[in-house]
């Protein structure tokens, strides 16, 4: 059965001081000074000892208490964590049938400390999944007062999952794709408490750049910016931003800059946003700012609310408005159409189609006569669009994966295409890729590959594309993914064959995951859809299902089709 996790973390790097006035920033102070420390019990016994401490250590100054000063001096210093599941053991050496000659002195103790991977926090404030087991003997001596204390702790700061959900919040960061058009999120993981303290926390993360995986996917225009003060709410009421090192850049910069911080800080204030540049208005005549006050940066990544998805079926793609056949070959018949994909701004069409051959890849206007690519396989995923590089631009290219290869198809002119292969070596060994989606911001790809769930960054350089950093999500979890599909920009949605979680909601890190209510599915699944701001698509054994979100009933869709369509929203 999946566990379903929920779990909010942190880095655990310094953050910028908070006060009531706003002063220079200083770079040699890191943190808060530290709050009373409570300090062990003194009748704990060495194993219980290991015990909480494992539990405080994503508090370095609650851990502390329960080190050596030796220790101390030593241990934490490395700003990465690694999160544990909480099942974690502390057991006697000799429970490995150690020998009585290797039974250490009086006074110390030797604890043999057992724990399950679940992922990594690295110093760039990021999460990635991680799966195995570790082991480390703790050697704990006792203290002339008695008490015992650790001496040599693991070199890694382990935190278990519980201990993070107390302490740790998880935060959007946003950034621009490399066409500075669409905002992309960036999810981060900040310490929760002082609550006043956020929005600086938030902000020097921000500042810091895009966490390792997604730095050469996006683009910051806030880079090299700094901040000139903390940033305090002021008499008014507002929070102030006060940003340095911004010089003569452009107005259309700005406004990103602008974007960017205020988008950023919507979940962890409330507050009116005043920024500023030195001192001055960020963007002249403009002080103080709320979400209402930018451009949709997102717009292109949502399809259009008339845009009510489609679906294959029986060799056609319909309109799922109406159950109707679409206009054009794709719809009647001509083609005999094994999946499809529309672009995200409606206007075109890809068709994986049957031929004596073999499956073959058709493109085109949505309505009329689809050009096929010249790219012969055995087997061909379901396609999906980037998206367009500007509001006028038609969408230029679709991916797909050929008998195992990934492709992407680019326009190279008028109604002329070229299928080129996209660099996936470092997916090389996550097996044979089944399904393969692009997020509608163009900067990831989720893929289904040995019936489990990874994310890679889309890299592009010097004209050439590269999947890179994939990370398995959830991998002891979900190891019987079917499909999956992009739910919003930082969510996906997961179909499986298990019974107990036949469709998961997750984040886009692999860290949260949430099961959607199986009730009213018959199942198995064999495909899914998402959108934002659409319900999940799935078909099952019986029809297409669609449901609002998590914990809400699936009613079958009155234009779903037959047991064996594939429903798909635009993207």
């Amino acid at each position: 059965m999946l566990v379903v996790l929920s779990v909010l973390l942190f880095a655990g790097c310094g953050t910028i001081p908070e006060g009531t006035t706003p002063h220079a920033v200083r770079d040699d102070v890191k943190q808060q000074p530290p709050a009373s420390v409570a300090e062990p019990d003194p009748d704990l016994d060495a194993f219980d000892l290991v015990r909480e401490f494992i539990q405080k250590s994503g508090n370095r100054e609650a851990a502390s208490a329960y080190l050596t000063e030796e220790a101390d001096r030593e241990w934490g210093n490395d700003t990465s964590l690694t999160v544990i599941l909480d099942t974690f053991a502390t057991v006697p050496v000799n429970d490995r049938q150690a020998s009585d000659a290797d039974a250490p002195p009086d006074g110390i103790e030797t604890v043999v400390l057992q724990m399950n991977l679940f992922g990594r926090m690295h110093q760039d404030h990021s999460f990635t999944p991680a799966i195995g087991d570790e082991q480390y003997d703790v050697t704990v001596v006792k203290q002339p007062n008695g008490t015992w204390r650790i001496a040599n702790p693991p070199d890694t700061v382990f935190v278990p999952l519980e201990a993070f959900k107390a302490s740790y919040r998880a935060v959007t960061v946003y950034y621009f794709d490399p066409d500075r058009r669409v905002t992309v999120p960036d999810l981060r993981y900040v310490a929760a408490e002082p609550v006043s303290g956020l929005p600086s926390r938030v902000l020097t993360v921000l500042l810091s750049g895009p966490s390792d995986t997604m730095r050469r996917s996006v683009v910051s225009p806030l880079e090299g910016i700094t901040l000139r003060t903390n940033a305090v709410v002021d008499e008014n009421g507002s929070l102030v931003v006060d940003l340095s090192s911004v010089g003569d850049r452009p107005i259309e910069q700005r406004e990103q800059m602008a974007a960017q911080v205020v988008l950023s800080l919507l979940t962890v204030t409330s507050d009116r946003l005043r920024l500023l540049a030195d001192g001055q208005d960020l963007i002249s005549g403009h002080r103080d700012w709320r979400m209402r006050d930018l451009k949709s940066y997102d717009a292109p990544t949502r399809p259009d609310s008339d845009q009510l998805g489609m679906v294959v079926a029986d060799g056609r793609v319909r309109s799922l408005r109406d159950g109707k056949p679409i206009d054009g070959p794709a719809g009647s018949g001509e083609y005999d159409v094994l999946s499809a994909a529309q672009s995200i701004d409606g206007s075109h069409l890809a068709v994986v189609v049957r031929t004596p051959s073999g499956p073959k890849l058709r493109l085109g206007k949505l309505g009329e006569q689809l050009r096929e690519i010249n790219r012969d396989a055995r087997t061909m995923t379901r396609p999906t669009w980037l998206v367009s590089t500007s509001e006028e631009a038609d969408p230029t290219e679709v991916w797909t994966v050929a008998d195992g290869e990934v492709i992407r198809v680019v326009r190279t002119g008028g109604d002329d295409w070229r299928a080129l292969q996209v660099s996936s070596s470092e997916l090389t060994n996550f097996g044979t890729i089944t399904d393969l989606r692009l997020s509608r911001d163009g900067t990831r790809a989720a893929i289904v590959s040995n019936n489990r769930v990874a994310v890679a960054s889309v890299v592009r350089e010097k004209g050439s594309v590269i999947l890179r950093y994939p990370r398995r999500l959830q991998p002891s979890n979900i190891q019987e993914a079917v499909g999956v599909d992009w739910y919003s920009q930082d969510t996906l949605v997961v179909a499986t064959e298990l019974g107990q979680a036949p469709v998961v909601s997750l984040s886009v890190d692999g860290l949260k995951a949430d099961v959607f209510d199986r009730n009213n599915l018959q199942l198995p699944i064999t495909a899914i859809a998402a959108a934002p701001d659409r319900d999940v698509l799935v078909t099952d054994s019986a029809a297409v299902s669609s449901v609002p979100g998590v914990g809400q009933l699936w009613r079958q869709h009155a234009h779903g089709q037959s047991p064996d369509a594939i429903p798909f929203y635009p993207g």
